[in-house]
């Protein structure tokens, strides 16, 4: 299900950078207010996308690094009870 996300998210970044190209390209050659304000609002988009982008893989990290401590924690826990116990 999250590659699926992962996946959705980056489609969607790479219409939007196709979207802005050609957008760009329109302004580029005509100069036009209309023109610059296509192109401006594209970026803006992007910018809001990539801000979620961004958060997911954020969100991704600090699962990662839960599952890292989870895991060190239980491989310290069990080597502490081995049995290493020496009274004399």
């Amino acid at each position: 299900m999250v590659m699926k996300k992962d996946e959705e998210m980056h489609e969607q970044l790479m219409h939007l950078f196709r979207e802005y190209f050609r957008a760009n390209q329109d302004w580029v050659n005509k100069g036009t207010r209309r023109s610059g304000m296509t192109t401006r609002a594209i970026l803006n988009e992007i910018k809001h996308l990539c801000v979620k982008r961004r958060m997911h893989i954020m969100d991704w990290r600090y699962d990662l690094d839960a599952e890292k401590y989870e895991r060190k924690k239980n491989k310290n826990q069990k080597g502490k009870g081995t049995g290493n116990d020496q009274t004399n």
